[in-house]
């Protein structure tokens, strides 16, 4: 959730060429960025710091057991391995391949597709 909020702040800030900062469009209360905050300037700025929201939200002691270097792969790879993906399950065929025929590609072919999908389509 934090990541997302991080890209669209970035994706969707205003630039004002002519103070040459960048201001926040909307409000980011999980980043604790307020609509018309700047988060991007040249001059005498500090810009916002991933790392120190991140520090808010799950306190010091866990924020710093988590080693998030860059040389190690930084944060999108703190994501992999502590949020792993859904994995999505094919649906199994209903009817076995018909194996008279040799299958090519180990039957993921799409020709060996249509033909198993013709013999459903016919037996029913």
């Amino acid at each position: 959730m934090l990541k997302v909020d991080w890209a669209e702040l970035w994706k969707t800030k205003h630039d004002d060429e002519v103070k040459a900062e960048g201001v926040s469009v909307q409000d980011f209360e999980a980043l604790f960025v307020d609509r018309g905050e700047i988060i991007h300037a040249t001059r005498d700025y500090k810009p916002l710091s991933f790392g120190e929201i991140f520090e808010k939200h799950v306190g010091p002691e866990k924020a710093a057991g988590i080693d998030v270097n860059p040389k190690v792969g930084g944060w999108r790879k703190f994501a992999k391995q502590n949020f792993p993906a859904k994995r999505r399950k094919r649906a199994e065929p209903k009817v076995k391949a018909d194996l008279s025929q040799q299958q090519r590609k180990g039957g993921s072919g799409w020709l060996n597709k249509a033909r198993i999908f013709r013999k459903i389509k016919d037996r029913s």
